[in-house]
């Protein structure tokens, strides 16, 4: 049973001190931009706050137009990694610019807390009961796929006939979504 909100969630809109990452200054070097990037992004998709940690296949990301480097964060004991893909260097020195793209990993996290969290956010006000499935407390999933969970609400709509709506529970960049599951053709044509 979903029955309450849960404190802490994070989303693409929450500002980065209250994620507990520092501010990211337009000064920083290439590698310690792209970490904390890539933190942040992996604070998003997890949906809860906890600290993290990030490091560079060589140590850095290396600087030169069309190379790309692998990163990984730790999330509560759970690696991802991010390539990071530059695409172009200019000037010299102090005053060099970069280009570069961070490309998500194929598998992202999936929290309990996260998707009730959400899962009451998006329906507490319009339904009359919530519950998901179980759901372990963190969990690598394939990002976009079904994960095999679902949550339930009961639609009160129509008065004379409630009904449960099941929503299927997907992990994205952006964190937990949801969505009706598609009806299959069982027609046989």
């Amino acid at each position: 049973m979903v029955d309450s909100a849960v404190p802490g969630l994070i989303d693409a809109d929450t500002d980065r001190s209250e994620m507990g990452l520092p501010s990211m200054p337009g000064d920083d070097p290439l590698t310690e931009r792209a970490l904390t990037e890539i933190q942040e992004r992996t604070l998003v998709m997890a949906g809860i706050r906890a600290d993290v940690s990030a490091a560079c296949e060589g140590g850095r990301v290396l600087p030169k137009a069309g190379h790309k480097t692998l990163c990984t964060v730790t999330y509560r004991g759970v690696e991802l990694t991010w390539d990071v893909w530059v695409s172009d260097v200019a000037g010299s020195g102090a005053g060099q610019l970069y280009w570069y793209d961070i490309y998500p990993p194929d598998s992202g996290l999936l929290l309990a807390d996260a998707v009730y969290g959400r899962f009451w956010n998006e329906h507490h006000k319009t339904a009359e009961e919530l519950r998901c499935d179980r759901i372990p407390a963190v969990k690598t999933v394939e990002l976009g796929a079904d994960t095999g969970y679902a949550c339930q609400y009961l639609d009160t709509a129509d008065a004379d006939t409630p009904r449960w709506v099941t929503e299927e529970v997907l992990a994205d960049t952006t964190g937990p979504v949801f969505r009706e599951p598609e009806q299959r053709d069982t027609s046989g044509s």
